[in-house]
């Protein structure tokens, strides 16, 4: 009773902000993040502080944390209903909703660096097939997250060798979960909130997250005993998505300072990532951490074991469901050769 109480409140509000103004008019805003506040928060933050800065205080961005308004895998039913205006969605937390986004999440795609990783995934979220699965929930991507390649981190006997994954229970979502599976572990998809308590527990000996950043925003390395350098699994990309009924009805005024604050809150996120590196590496190793360092051959091994086959597997499951998937993973690393030349 109370969650449609909240839910009521809420939507009223959304449509509240969300409806017509004038450029000099108070416009209110929401956001719906999962997490604390972290290095792939900066976006958000940043966006909220140019809006109310360049707006003279007439455009405000709230931003609510760790679910306040929903949990993660329903984001996109609240913007749909316009619950807020914008959020910070995983589309592997709810798969279904977004089939043609599960390419993104594909292991070990060749996609170097996080600058790749903007121009790859603008570009694939502008091709029409997905913008118009996005518009579905009266959604639209309007800038990625970016987030570093995915490492792990555990608890009991180090995964040494490729054998040593065989029957670990892993937290890897989506395509990084069938590679996981591929190389005999069992995967399992948690929200990143709920990580630190099950691996805790023992629920799952090992979870990725985006290296380093994620371990610490979360505090894993304070129940782990090991960590993977080199493996770069992949990521869980994730995009800031607002409401179609927010943008449409926001002054151009207001449009235009979004938009043309994108390019620094790109370098913002990147030298977020830089800066949580120098402040993770000394807590891991206060903690006495040992390193799994993956070579290059080992790697190489990876992606013909547990790589290509998922690619392979998706594009396939894909097209059954009447998905240009083929088409889809074409794109992608047709964008991913353009952004390394």
């Amino acid at each position: 009773m109370f969650r449609e109480i909240s839910l009521s409140i809420a939507l009223g509000a959304g449509l509240l902000a969300a409806m017509p103004a004038g450029a000099a008019d108070k416009v209110t805003w929401t956001f719906s993040l999962y997490g604390p506040p972290r290095a792939a928060t900066v976006t958000f933050e940043y966006l909220a502080k140019v809006a109310k800065e360049k707006s003279g205080g007439n455009f405000i961005i709230n931003l609510k944390y760790n679910e306040q308004l929903g949990e993660a895998k329903d984001f996109l039913d609240g913007i749909k209903v316009d619950a807020y205006q914008g959020a910070f969605v995983a589309y592997s937390y709810a798969p279904a909703k977004t089939p043609l986004q599960g390419v993104l999440d594909m292991p070990f795609l060749p996609i170097p660096d996080l600058v790749a990783s903007a121009k790859v995934q603008d570009g694939y979220q502008a091709w029409p097939p997905v913008a118009d699965e996005l518009g579905k929930w009266n959604a639209m991507h309007f800038m990625t997250l970016l987030l570093p390649q995915y490492e792990f981190m555990g608890t009991g006997k180090p995964p040494r060798n490729l054998e040593d994954w065989k029957g670990m229970r892993v937290r890897a979502l989506g395509g990084l979960g069938d590679a996981m599976k591929l190389l005999g572990g069992v995967p399992t998809s948690v929200s990143a909130p709920e990580v630190y308590t099950a691996l805790e527990r023992g629920t799952f000996q090992a979870a990725s997250f985006p290296f380093t950043y994620g371990f610490t925003a979360y505090k894993l390395h304070e129940v782990s005993k090991w960590y993977t350098l080199g493996m770069q699994l992949g990521i869980v990309h994730n995009s800031v998505v607002l409401s179609q009924t927010a943008w449409k009805a926001l002054p151009d005024e207001y449009k235009k300072i979004l938009e043309e604050a994108r390019p620094e809150a790109y370098r913002l996120q990147r030298v977020a990532y830089e800066e949580a590196d120098k402040k993770s590496f000394p807590l891991f190793e206060k903690r006495k951490l040992e390193v799994i360092k993956v070579t290059p051959e080992m790697r190489e091994k990876l992606i013909a074991t547990a790589g290509k086959p998922v690619w392979d597997q998706w594009v396939a499951e894909t097209e059954k469901k009447g998905l240009p998937g083929k088409e889809a993973l074409e794109k992608v690393l047709s964008l991913a050769k353009q952004a390394t030349n």
